[in-house]
């Protein structure tokens, strides 16, 4: 080894050129030493006062100073990188961002084992996280209401108590990100609460908060959370509340008050994660009217004009692949309170089942590097599991160690996870390729057979599409115009075929690489019904290595009913 590699890239590595033989250490922390396989030995680490972050490797013994943590997942990734072995080096590391952290859902897909949270604790741990926020939706054991996500495998009190101590022990906050406004649905729907609901349809998801007693019952839900974390940061949501104003509390009034109920509500919910001594943070996009027509812009104005936002941090996300100069507009459209914003990118792994890497590493780089010279408090990598979380978490991976280079090192990520993983180049050029936007936007609806392929191949095929200026419209018809010709299609997934079928892959990208199999097949019109079944299996075992059983029906029923279709030969 010639090079070392450390993530983020630090602000000063001054290797001596020599490597020094490792046997283990004498006082390395016990808890660190136990959950990363790290032996005891004779090599002593000492504790120095010096400013910044650092670690001098010297041949009798380690120096570290400034945060352990940030000293010890240095170590860690050296060893890494060469177990028997450590260079005699110089480190100083130094961060822009004080908040570093992830996001989870597991509240579309299914729920992950408390061996897989662990799994990601450590990886974040190792690359410098910080903080970890726990999408519940209705997957919290709330006592009052114990029916709230019984069949959906939510976490029990005891799960959440070792996932919070095991953070607490790797330096990361584990913090809730609730929903109390919209995304209720799963709530709405039970016979209990229907009554709640805003819209005449509960699966819209909006609560009715011109109902006292609705309201009553969120706060119920909330402080009941707030007692349980240890945690100073509680997300309580706020985001894609569009139905809000627009149902029961339009009928008692017949007046459109959605940004007033907002601004009421949310201040309550404010005042209430504040009285506990903690401190509120909101999700941005109903603040600065984001989706919303120019004429409903205005109307929500007086939401981001409210003081009540100077009181909590504010998760300002955005997952378009723009330029920089849009997320820098972004950033400032909150003004003085961008001292307590967070950027929020996103893995672009929500509906696919395998990430879109082109789109996610360039909304990631156009937010953050803004988010950087802005100087704001931090940023929250955001993982969404719409559709059923079909994407797998191991593919998340390469991604989580991305968004850390990119925010905080020079963003030569891909070296940096060869290193770390020892991973084989062939098989990072595989996760690229499959992430690229051709095959990570296509693969799914080829391969299913879904209505979007039919409607792409059967009724656009030989029509125009012009721009609409919009830019999701624009976005959803170029993803029409990749499936609508069937013969460009497959020369493209033949070429990746071509280029990744001599690889030996993991189990689960060689899953997908099955999966691009079949979506050839379906474009050849060669469909079997027994690869659906063999490729579910597949799925299903590792699903399963990861989360709870329950919600794998979401994603399996889709697998095998696209292949009773091929049975059938219905379409």
């Amino acid at each position: 080894m010639e090079k070392i590699f450390i993530v983020p890239e630090p602000k000063r590595l001054e290797f001596m050129g020599k490597w020094l033989e490792f046997k283990g250490f004498e006082n390395f922390p016990e808890f660190l030493s136990q959950e990363f396989h790290i032996p005891k030995g004779s090599l002593r680490i000492r504790k120095i006062e010096k400013k910044g972050n650092g670690i001098e490797i010297k041949e009798d013994e380690v120096i570290i100073w400034g945060d352990e943590n940030i000293a010890y997942a240095t170590i860690l990734q050296l060893l890494m990188q060469n177990p028997n072995k450590l260079p005699k080096v110089i480190i100083e590391e130094e961060f822009s961002f004080k908040f570093r952290g992830y996001h989870l859902d597991i509240a579309r897909g299914g729920v992950p084992h408390l061996r897989e949270f662990k799994r990601i604790l450590k990886w974040l741990f190792i690359l410098k996280y910080n903080y970890f926020a726990i999408y519940f939706e209705d997957l919290f054991p709330w006592k009052k209401y114990p029916e709230i996500g019984a069949l959906r495998g939510r976490l029990t009190e005891e799960e959440i108590r070792e996932i919070i101590n095991y953070g607490r022990r790797l330096n990361i906050e584990v913090f809730p990100s609730l929903e109390l406004c919209g995304h209720m649905e799963n709530i709405l729907v039970l016979p209990n609460f229907m009554k709640f609901s805003e819209w005449h349809r509960p699966d819209e998801g909006c609560i009715d908060v011109s109902n006292d007693e609705a309201r009553k019952f969120t706060y119920e839900l909330l402080e009941e959370v707030i007692n349980f974390f240890p945690s100073k940061y509680v997300h309580i949501g706020g985001d894609e509340t569009w139905a809000l104003g627009r149902g029961r509390s339009l009928d008692k009034e017949g007046i459109f008050k959605g940004p007033e109920l907002f601004e009421m509500y949310h201040r309550n919910l404010i005042y209430k994660v504040k009285e506990s001594g903690k401190i509120p943070m909101v999700w941005g996009d109903m603040l600065t009217g984001m989706y919303l027509r120019e004429e409903e812009k205005e109307r929500w104005r007086i939401v981001l004009e409210s003081n009540i936002w100077d009181e909590t941090v504010i998760a300002n996300w955005d997952y378009t692949h723009l330029p920089q100069d849009h997320f820098q507009n972004k950033i400032n459209m909150f003004g003085k309170r961008k001292e307590k914003e967070l950027a929020c990118p996103g893995l672009s792994n929500w509906n696919r089942f395998y990430p879109n890497f082109d789109i996610a590493l360039t909304n990631i780089t156009n937010f953050l590097i803004p988010a950087r010279k802005e100087k704001l408090l931090g940023f929250l990598l955001t993982s969404w599991g719409d559709d059923g979380a079909e994407c797998l978490y191991s593919f998340l991976d390469p991604l989580i160690l991305a968004t850390m280079e990119i925010a905080e090192g020079n963003g030569n990520w891909e070296e940096k996870w060869l290193a770390l993983k020892r991973e084989d180049k062939e098989v990072l050029e595989v996760r690229k390729t499959l992430g690229q936007n051709d095959i990570a936007e296509t693969i799914k609806h080829v391969f299913l057979g879904d209505q979007i392929y039919r409607y792409a191949t059967e009724i656009l095929k030989d029509k125009e599409r012009k721009s609409t200026g919009d830019f999701w419209a624009d976005y959803y018809l170029g993803i029409t115009s990749l499936l609508s010709n069937k013969e460009k299609l497959k020369d493209k997934y033949e070429e990746v075929l071509n280029a990744v079928s001599h690889v030996n892959l993991p189990e689960d990208l060689s899953l997908i690489r099955d999966m691009l199999k079949i979506s050839l097949n379906r474009v050849k019109g060669r469909l079997k019904f027994s690869d659906f079944i063999s490729f579910g299996n597949k799925y299903a075992e590792l699903w399963l290595s990861e989360r709870k059983k329950e919600n794998l029906e979401k994603v399996i029923n889709k697998i095998y009913g696209a292949g009773g279709r091929a049975d059938l030969e219905i379409y």
